[in-house]
């Protein structure tokens, strides 16, 4: 047997592997993302989302909740203080399973160290870190995080952006290209991760000591956990310059400049004439196998 021949079952597995991988992280968040949209509908009385054997696992491994005072939004108009404070439950009623699915992620560095998808792993390590320090150091660690109206925010734009994201990867994975999922994969940022950035920084700011005198006139109170996210948060701002530029040139690259995606539809369309044009012929080869095979039968 050929190396090639050798390779195609494993190829096959991991074809399998990454599809099953991507689905589970789809349906997963999609149910984040359903979750948070119940919550702000229905309140406290939103179906169950979360089984509390659930909680009770994810709880044993994150960071012991250090507890703030509550927060209230009495001072706004009744409309916008219900808004902000079912934004401000959002964590409490779907927070384990943001912690479960983002998780999971981590192995998308190591899909892309073991070369079986297409992407750079030091910049997937850098995306994904970003989310899971947010996660387990922040909105997990800190009550003041974990009950900011920005959690909802980051959280729904997380959920959104990755919903949008995994279909497209099955169907490259399939060979299948579907326009709507690409036009989503390389159009949704736009919006998204903007959002999702103002939300991370927001609950890094909520983290800190703000009742504390600033270090530089008095470094007392600050731990060394609080001194280097105070200083992340400034470099986030280049840092979202930099990703929104390479982002927005991969979008010009797949779908072209205008925003309906002429580029990309027309590299689907390509790609499914050329699809049916193979099916075609290979039917047409079927049939003329089938006709000169009932001729020959009635010779005999």
């Amino acid at each position: 047997m050929s190396a090639k021949n050798a390779s195609a079952p494993a190829k096959s597995y991991v074809t399998f592997y990454l599809c099953v991988y991507n689905l589970v992280e789809f349906v997963g968040w999609l149910r984040i993302l359903v979750g948070v949209i119940l919550y702000m509908l229905h309140g406290s009385s939103a179906r169950r989302m979360v089984y509390d054997s659930v909680a009770e696992f994810v709880h044993k491994y994150t960071p012991v909740v250090i507890a703030s005072p509550t927060v209230s939004f009495a001072q706004h108009h009744p409309i916008v203080a219900t808004l902000l404070q079912r934004m401000s439950e959002v964590h409490g009623y779907i927070g384990p399973l943001v912690v479960i699915f983002q998780s999971l992620a981590l192995l998308e560095v190591v899909h892309a160290a073991l070369g079986w998808v297409k992407a750079n792993p030091l910049v997937v390590a850098v995306q994904v870190a970003s989310r899971v320090l947010v996660l387990y150091c922040v909105s997990e660690r800190y009550q003041a995080s974990a009950t900011s109206p920005y959690y909802a925010l980051m959280v729904f734009a997380w959920a959104l952006s990755e919903v949008s994201r995994y279909p497209y990867y099955i169907n490259q994975l399939l060979d299948s290209p579907s326009f709507w999922a690409l036009w989503m994969r390389y159009s949704m940022f736009v919006v998204l991760y903007p959002l999702g950035v103002l939300g991370e920084m927001q609950l890094i700011w909520a983290s800190l000591p703000h009742d504390l005198a600033w270090p530089w006139v008095d470094a007392n109170g600050w731990s060394v956990r609080d001194l280097l996210f105070l200083a992340v948060l400034p470099v986030y701002i280049p840092g979202l310059f930099f990703l929104y530029s390479r982002l927005l040139a991969s979008r010009r690259k797949v779908l072209g400049n205008d925003f309906i995606g002429s580029k990309g539809r027309a590299a689907v369309n390509q790609h499914r004439d050329a699809y049916l044009s193979r099916f075609r012929k290979l039917h047409d080869k079927n049939v003329v196998a089938a006709e000169d095979a009932e001729i020959n039968q009635s010779w005999k």
